[in-house]
């Protein structure tokens, strides 16, 4: 049981304990693990700058925020170094601890600082925690996502010195005063946690949710070389869009925290219930900085409520306009629909928007009223009216599949809800158990069992993702291709059949019946999203053969041959690719390939036929029919 003890005496004297064990120089190493699943890195896929390369934009912010102490603060980003040695070398994904043993040797800090945002680092993060404990020679603070719901562990396990709870500035610098032996300027924080006599304790203080660094960011640009990341690999497909040789790219905040209450999502657990936004003059003078300085001509917006204070958010991006600067922008982590009107869509095309995501999750109404989604049905709807007014802009939308308890139909509504917006992408993920999230409160044991495995029963929201093949692993009992759409509509889903569902939903909705390769679409805006994420996926077939049809579309017929060519010969070595080429009725797309516009059009209205006995494809049909079929019918889940 964790203790408080009043007035963190007992803080002070563990503090002195580790000074004297390991001594204190002036040196803090602040650590960025690797930013993909262990147990899936590919060295081809790093090659072509395939793996997400952020900045470490978190670790900046606490380097900012102990700025004044004029300590020599180092970022030693692994997931970076791996990338780059991974462009010469056959290395594995392991290979990032010989990196940071060296990157530690070099710098020899007394303090290291480790942080873990999300489930997917878990295997990283336990291996450098593991490594630190048996070099034994630095103080080691832990903080981010999982350390703050695991601190009881690693600090029982000696795993750590120190866990910082939820966000970590103040309380870092706080941390700092007792480690240094200096008077604390500011308020004794809670959420600091520490071994003392066998007893996991609490620091005693205020609650602090008031971290975000009310300052530019300028002078955290030092500690990193913004080339390399460009080098490296990419941000996601808006940064591959916007042209990784030409564009160099940068990360950028004004707010954090979200005024949401989602239950599949921990950011308020973590952030704390309030929405904080930077001064608009300082995000400002940042961006210049940026851009004139360091020449970054695109950025990705991090925060997870972008449109909060809509009206400040419309004056920042009308004095980008003004100032005339030459640069793309994107939102990767999705917007809140509900505050979404046509003159921000205005705002967002003429100050450089390329790309944003939508946060839509379900289009189930009752689902949407169970997750606490503040969106609905018709406002999708209504605002998905206006995007062809923007056609430079790229609207994708975040679909999630297997919510607890959720039943099979209301998985098809959310399909049907994607192709009914006619978005330009749909982003299905399968729900992953966060930490701190209400709709997971009851799956302790599963997130003992991560830790406990060190990480390896951790899952990807995208399967194909956590496996270097791109495949899905072949299970029994289930059912797969098109068949799934024959599931009881009444089902709960196993997770091997969420899989199958989720490779279903993305092929069909957005290949088979994507709006872009039909009548009256933009098939440029298909080509180019397909063509950088394939990036992340160079095996995949299905992608490959929908990509030579969308290049047929703009003119390029040689090109579509060539890509169709090398398309048929995976095809045709793989047992795997043609089962699924098969069930999924592509196999004429191979057999007899269409070389005109006409051609593309005939040939997926004739797949899109062999769809019309499934919903939400199927149009005779009423749904109320589609479900009286079920009635009494021990259908396989």
């Amino acid at each position: 049981m964790t203790q408080t003890i009043i007035g963190n005496e007992q803080l002070a004297e563990s503090c002195r304990s580790l000074v004297s064990k390991y001594g204190l120089n002036d040196r803090i190493a602040l650590i960025q693990l690797p930013q993909f699943m262990m147990g899936s890195f590919n060295v081809s896929i790093a090659r072509n700058n395939g793996y997400y390369v952020f900045p470490p934009a978190g670790l900046m912010y606490l380097s900012e925020a102990i700025k004044h102490r004029n300590l020599n603060v180092r970022i030693i980003d692994v997931n970076l170094l791996l990338l780059k040695r991974a462009h010469t070398e056959d290395v594995s994904a392991t290979f990032f601890l010989d990196i940071l043993k060296e990157e530690l040797d070099a710098f020899n800090p007394s303090v290291v600082g480790v942080s873990c945002m999300y489930d997917t680092g878990i295997q990283s993060l336990m291996a450098t925690l593991d490594f630190l404990k048996a070099e034994n020679k630095r103080i080691v603070i832990s903080g981010g996502m999982i350390p703050s719901f695991e601190y009881q562990r690693f600090l029982q396990k000696e795993l750590c010195h120190f866990v910082i709870r939820g966000e970590g500035e103040n309380k870092l610098n706080m941390l700092l005063d007792f480690l240094y032996g200096k008077e604390t300027k500011g308020p004794a924080l809670q959420d600091v946690f520490y071994k003392y006599q066998d007893k996991v304790l609490e620091t005693e203080g205020e609650h602090d949710h008031n971290s975000f660094v009310d300052t530019d960011m300028i002078g955290s640009y030092k500690l990193i070389n913004l080339r390399d990341y460009q080098e490296a690999g990419s941000l996601n497909p808006f940064s591959r869009m916007a042209g990784l040789k030409d564009k160099l790219f940068m990360t950028i905040q004004r707010n954090r925290g979200c005024r949401a209450s989602c239950s599949f999502c921990s950011v308020r657990v973590f952030m704390g219930p309030t929405v904080r936004t930077r001064p608009i003059h300082l995000v400002l003078k940042e961006m210049e900085y940026l851009i004139t300085h360091e020449g970054v001509s695109h950025f990705e917006w991090l925060d997870d409520d972008l449109l909060y204070d809509k009206d400040e958010f419309k004056f920042m991006l009308r004095e980008i306009i003004a100032r005339g600067w030459k640069i793309t922008w994107s939102a990767y982590n999705g917007l809140i629909v509900a505050f979404i009107d046509e003159e921000l869509l205005d705002l967002l095309e003429r100050s450089g928007c390329i790309g944003f995501k939508l946060g839509i999750e379900s289009g189930n109404v009752e689902m949407l009223k169970k997750i606490r989604k503040p969106g609905t049905i018709d406002i999708y709807k209504k605002v998905a009216k206006w995007y062809p007014k923007y056609p430079k802009i790229f609207v994708g939308g975040n679909f999630m599949l297997g919510f607890p308890k959720e039943k099979f139909r209301q998985m098809l509504d959310t399909l049907r809800l994607y192709i009914d917006l006619r978005l330009d992408w749909a982003s299905f993920l399968i729900v992953q158990k966060i930490r701190g999230a209400s709709a997971f409160e009851e799956f302790k044991e599963y997130f003992t069992s991560q830790i406990e495995s060190k990480g390896a029963i951790t899952k990807n929201f995208i399967p194909t993702r956590g496996v270097t093949n791109g495949k899905l692993d072949e299970e029994e009992n289930i059912r797969k291709g098109p068949d799934v759409f024959n599931i009881n509509p009444e089902s709960e889903c196993s997770e091997a059949q969420i899989k199958e569902i989720w490779f279903a939903f993305n092929l069909t909705g957005n290949f088979i019946f994507h709006k872009n390769l039909m009548p009256g679409g933009t098939p440029r805006k298909f080509i180019s999203w397909i063509e950088v994420a394939q990036i992340g996926y160079p095996i995949n077939p299905y992608m490959q053969i929908f990509l030579a049809l969308a290049y047929v579309l703009e003119g390029q017929v040689e090109h579509a041959k060539e890509i169709h060519q090398i398309t048929q010969k995976v095809v045709e070595k793989d047992a795997y690719w043609q089962e699924r080429f098969d069930s999924f009725y592509l196999g004429s797309l191979l057999e007899n390939f269409p070389t005109t516009k006409q051609g593309v059009y005939k040939s997926l209205e004739e797949i899109q036929k062999c769809y019309e006995q499934y919903l939400p494809f199927k149009e005779k049909e009423t749904e109320e029919e589609w479900r009286s079929r079920w009635e009494n019918a021990g259908a396989m889940v």
